[in-house]
């Protein structure tokens, strides 16, 4: 009578070590799955930066309140008519304190905002518009320097002297 001394019992055989990497990487597996689940919706503050951001973007583009407001009488200011940017309304704008131009438009984001035409910013009566940035020699804001937890950006097709360019919205908090 042969011995087979290989054969093996019915009952299965489990090492610890081999549980234990099995186990750490199904828990790894695991985690990696929920942060990147995580990751894909925004947070709450970025969601309200955005929709500030947005909101700041539209009144710009409204003529404002009353129709030729200057800084002294301004309700509500708009720099736009037909999505063509006023040159005096913009001029006015510039004119007023950044803190009440905020609580105008009833915003609590900072914001700041430019024209440009896709690869400068265009100086029309200023550089920047908003919140006080520093600018390079060729009137591009330096954004870096901030300090935000939740930026948002919003790009708006305007008309400026008879060209197509862009009005761009930065908030933050």
């Amino acid at each position: 009578m042969k011995v087979d001394m290989f054969r093996k019992s019915g009952r299965g055989q489990i090492w610890s070590i081999d549980y234990m990497i099995g186990l750490f990487l199904f828990i790894l597996v695991l985690l990696i799955t929920v942060k990147l689940t995580l990751d894909l919706y925004p947070s709450q503050g970025s969601i309200n930066t955005y929709r500030d951001a947005v909101h700041i973007s539209d009144d710009l583009l409204a003529q404002g309140y009353p129709l030729n407001w200057t800084s002294s009488n301004v309700l509500v200011p708009g720099v736009a008519n037909n999505n063509r940017i006023n040159v005096s309304k913009l001029s006015e704008f510039s004119k007023l304190d950044y803190y009440r131009s905020k609580t105008l438009m009833h915003e609590d984001s900072d914001f700041v905002f430019f024209i440009h035409n896709g690869t400068t910013v265009i100086n029309t009566t200023r550089c920047v518009y908003g919140y006080s940035l520093n600018i390079t020699s060729g009137c591009e804001p330096v954004l870096n320097g901030l300090g935000y937890e939740d930026l948002s950006r919003v790009d708006r097709i305007v008309l400026y002297d008879s060209k197509v360019v862009t009005l761009t919205v930065y908030a933050w908090n």
